[in-house]
């Protein structure tokens, strides 16, 4: 019993602190914004599903920018807008990266691609998929070129870009 009396107190403050600790990352929690929050997942290398209207996009998250993710899929990588998708987590044992310096724009990791000429998929809130090379990056639309043919589309209508798996 003496024993039992000596640990008592002791197993109520380790309770406590665990209570403690769960209280503060939760706080910790709500205080990040989408984009913090999916720099986490890209440090820690958890697999996430990204769920647009009609479309699920599967894999590791290799890169967050201040408003897209990088979704590689293996085949392909995947620019998905952030608030454009549901993002399911799948916790595991990947390897993550450590992501650091100012974060890319949506529409500068456009530009990028649009310097490398590689024809794209274009998948708009819709979840229709546009199939081209973007030509132009300008201040709220893109140009892309579809056999010949000039499609313009507005930024805030584009929900993910998928390109072919050359690394950025």
């Amino acid at each position: 019993m003496e024993e039992h009396l000596r640990q008592g107190p002791g197993r109520e403050w380790r309770e406590e602190a665990a209570e403690d600790e769960q209280l503060t990352e939760l706080l910790r929690r709500r205080r990040l914004t989408l984009g913090e929050r999916v720099v986490e997942i890209v440090n820690h290398g958890d697999r996430v599903r990204a769920e647009t209207a009609a479309q699920t996009f599967s894999g590791q998250v290799v890169y967050c920018g201040s408003d897209f993710a990088t979704v590689d899929r293996g085949e392909d990588l995947v620019e998905v807008v952030l608030d454009a998708a549901t993002w399911v987590v799948d916790h595991g044992p990947a390897a993550g990266r450590e992501q650091s310096g100012e974060p890319l724009t949506f529409k500068a990791r456009l530009s990028e691609i649009a310097s490398n000429v590689e024809s794209v998929r274009v998948i708009v809130i819709d979840d229709r998929a546009l199939i081209g090379t973007i030509d132009v990056v300008a201040t709220d639309h893109v140009e892309v070129i579809q056999d010949g043919t000039t499609l313009i589309i507005p930024l805030r209508q584009i929900a993910a870009v998928v390109r072919p798996s050359a690394r950025f």
